[in-house]
């Protein structure tokens, strides 16, 4: 496997160098638990349009539409944790277009973390370590999509 970013027309190829499997999955479950909650909220509340919850949704059904392709690497994840493995380097097929998505999401994620920290939801605020992946994730696909050289993650494995 090279560890260039490699473009390609419309696609683009992200190295996810020393990506930590097991804190990949936590991060995983975490969103998705807010996630659940966010869709929750906004059938109870259907007239706030302009709320967190409201934008999030919005966003993940168009991301839904655009990125569903790329989770290939989860079903890898899940396999190699079920090996035994802990980390392990993976490569995520996504569209050209990735970078700037990565950027929206990591800002609107952020409030989203806001958004548990002060209670507005039931599911609590991420970890230090999960919003540390999130970032490194996300960093990664912005990065590699201007063409530069990929990070490995830079903290622990757990």
């Amino acid at each position: 496997m090279t560890a260039d970013p490699a473009p390609r027309g419309d696609s683009l190829e992200v190295h996810l160098l020393r990506y930590p499997l097991l804190l990949g999955a936590r991060t995983t479950e975490h969103y998705d638990e807010v996630f659940r909650e966010l869709a929750l909220h906004v059938s109870a509340h259907p007239g706030e349009q302009d709320s967190v919850p409201a934008r999030v949704l919005t966003m993940l059904d168009q991301l839904g539409r655009h990125y569903q392709p790329q989770q290939e690497h989860e079903v890898e994840r899940e396999e190699a944790i079920a090996r035994g493995e802990t980390v392990r380097d993976m490569v995520v097929h996504m569209p050209a277009g990735a970078g700037e998505a990565g950027r929206q999401i990591d800002a609107l994620l952020d409030e989203t973390d806001d958004y548990c920290r002060h209670g507005e939801l039931l599911t609590l605020a991420p970890a230090d370590d999960v919003v540390a992946f999130r970032k490194w994730y996300l960093a990664e696909v912005v990065t590699q999509a201007d063409a530069r050289p990929p990070t490995p993650w830079p903290g622990e494995l757990r």
